[in-house]
């Protein structure tokens, strides 16, 4: 009996760790995985592309998608969220993620530069542009230490970079240490470091999924976005910086802060609202989001108020909300609610076709593959 009793706590032991150990958002596996030594084994190079130079911080890889995509070993695919697949991952708005995260997938850039950030490590700058469109630098907004360099690409962290502490123009730099020191970041509060923020977005609030919505995906599973509603300032106030549409408006501050002419954020629109509560308008079309006509069944939808993931708002405590449009602040139009941060296979990093959306057709088939109908309920 006392050999069955030692059994059974050693099998509550392992279940308990097991879970400390699905609960660390921090870094784990072998060292080994990502680092090494002298990049020298056997006589032959550890770098993840073979190159007999070493890297920074004694990494195997050379940059982020070194890691970060299916080209790396599979040990660090294993624990690391995958952002770049060397062939199609398949997502579909309102139909299937495939292998696509939250953000999107850098894949897409095979296809078209319009369909992607491109980001300096994919080694495939942009054609047309030279700057981030509706960029602007005026103290609230903007990075560096005033105009964008032009032709200067945007990188995954750092000065000209999403991730990471913007002071710093290396990317390294600018993302060291946060991996070993990363929390399960849920709500606000405590974005101060690059670790505590939300996906490393330094000062972002905000609640992760922990499978980086790669896994089981519905109205209560996904990631929780912060977000204020503007609607009581005017255009020029300054921004809340935890936002994730702030975030977004450091690169594109025209797109975010230039959005009306009055003295409140309201109509007449002249760019499309964000940091905008549909509280404020619920007794309009937008009360019916996310449009049941057209996407119920999409990841659980079946009632107005559903939290919808391939068309996702924001709320004021950053949480994870199943039902939004019950309480003031708890329905805010992201950037996110149309654009996906890395990529789509659609123009602009959409979500959706754009340009496949007809107005005024009342054909619900052709409509439920345009998320602009999923707020605008009465416009198909």
């Amino acid at each position: 009996m006392k050999t069955k009793g030692m059994w059974v706590w050693l099998v509550i032991f392992l279940f308990l760790g097991g879970l400390v150990g699905l609960a660390q958002a921090k870094v784990r596996g072998q060292c080994s995985n990502c680092h090494t030594m002298h990049n020298s084994q056997g006589g032959s190079p550890m770098t993840f592309d073979n190159s007999t130079t070493p890297n920074r911080t004694l990494l195997r890889a050379a940059n982020c998608l070194g890691c970060h995509s299916d080209s790396a070993p599979s040990g660090v695919q294993a624990v690391t969220p995958i952002v770049k697949h060397s062939s199609d991952p398949g997502y579909v708005f309102g139909s299937t993620r495939g292998s696509t995260l939250a953000g999107g997938d850098f894949y897409y850039v095979t296809l078209s530069d319009a369909k992607v950030h491109n980001v300096d490590e994919l080694g495939n700058n942009d054609d047309v542009l030279n700057a981030p469109p509706g960029y602007v630098y005026n103290g609230d907004y903007g990075r560096g230490n005033g105009t964008w360099p032009s032709g200067r690409a945007v990188s995954c962290a750092g000065t000209y970079g999403c991730h990471g502490d913007p002071s710093k123009e290396d990317p390294f730099a600018s993302i060291a240490g946060a991996h070993h020191a990363n929390i399960n970041r849920t709500g606000t509060g405590n974005a101060t470091t690059v670790a505590t923020s939300y996906r490393f977005l330094l000062g972002i609030y905000g609640t992760e999924d922990p499978d980086w919505e790669g896994g089981t995906l519905d109205t209560s599973h996904h990631n929780g976005y912060y977000a204020v509603d503007r609607s009581t300032v005017n255009s020029y106030t300054a921004p809340d910086k935890h936002t994730i549409n702030y975030l977004c408006g450091e690169c594109h501050g025209n797109f975010h802060a230039q959005i009306d002419y009055d003295s409140t954020v309201g109509s007449p629109w002249i760019r499309h609202p964000t940091d905008y509560d549909m509280n404020n308008v619920k007794t309009k079309e937008y009360g019916n989001y996310p449009n049941t006509a057209l996407f119920s069944g999409k990841y659980g939808v079946s009632a107005a108020g559903d939290y919808f993931v391939d068309v996702p708002v924001g709320n004021n405590q950053g949480a994870v909300k199943s039902q939004v449009l019950q309480a003031s602040g708890d329905a805010i139009v992201l950037c996110v609610s149309c654009h996906k941060a890395h990529g789509s296979p659609y123009d602009d990093l959409l979500r959706w076709d754009y340009s496949a959306c007809q107005a005024g057709t009342g054909n619900a088939t052709s409509a439920a593959n345009c998320g602009c109908f999923a707020c605008h309920t009465t416009k198909y």
